[in-house]
């Protein structure tokens, strides 16, 4: 009976508690580790398509400012309130609520960079929008055209049906 019963010992194969408790400890520290890091990435990842949408934004402010000055041959100041819905429709999904463009004059007088435009887009100086994944966005744009958002808020108006 007892030579039976350690055969029987030696054929079971599998792991013991222990060892599953082991790795289990093992695999929840590696978790632990890895999850603010990938949060960052997220963080990163949506910063980088709000930008996206502001650059889009400003292109699109940039392509009805020229074609308003192609057509007039006068320098008309865009207004970002006034104009939202020729943005949005350049912008679509993304909807603009909000913002403020700076206009200047192009290069000095009687260079060829002023007789190609000579009142160009400085720069948007902020723009609120509301993104596609319906976060409400501001951002702003500093001198040398780089973007700032601000931390999104999340949009919370329902509409009933």
């Amino acid at each position: 009976m007892r030579k039976r019963f350690e055969e029987l010992k030696k054929d079971q194969k599998g792991f013991t508690l222990v060892e599953l408790i082991v790795v289990l400890v093992i695999l929840a520290i590696m978790a632990a580790l890895l999850a603010p890091a990938l949060l960052g990435y997220i963080d990163k990842a949506r910063t980088s398509k709000y930008l996206e949408e502001c650059r889009s934004i400003y292109t699109a402010i940039q392509a009805i400012d020229d074609e308003r000055y192609a057509k007039s041959g006068d320098p008309v100041d865009l207004s970002v309130q006034a104009d939202r819905d020729k943005i949005n429709d350049l912008v679509y999904p993304t909807k603009v609520t909000a913002g403020t463009v700076s206009h200047k004059t192009g290069g000095a007088a009687g260079t060829k960079e002023q007789a190609r435009n000579p009142y160009i887009i400085d720069k948007v100086d902020t723009v609120t929008f509301t993104s596609q994944d319906g976060s409400v966005i501001t951002a702003t744009q500093d001198t040398s055209g780089e973007w700032t958002v601000q931390p999104p808020v999340k949009n919370t108006t329902t509409t009933n049906s």
